[in-house]
């Protein structure tokens, strides 16, 4: 059974700040490097949402 979900903003405001309390008071070079790439992939995700979210807007204006 799959389930498809979908992140919203608020979710990824909640998971990076989850990745900051985690690591905050750690020095870069401390964190393991399959952290530093699971935050990128997060990163590039919300990025990519954001320009789908305002791509969407811009689309509902022309269509108005």
């Amino acid at each position: 059974m799959s389930v498809e979900v979908e992140l919203s903003v608020s979710d990824y405001h909640n998971l990076m700040n989850w990745y900051e309390l985690a690591f905050a008071k750690k020095k870069p070079s401390d964190i393991p490097m399959k952290e530093h790439s699971t935050f990128r992939k997060l990163s590039v995700m919300a990025e990519a949402y954001l320009e789908e979210q305002k791509q969407m807007k811009e689309d509902d204006k022309d269509l108005a």
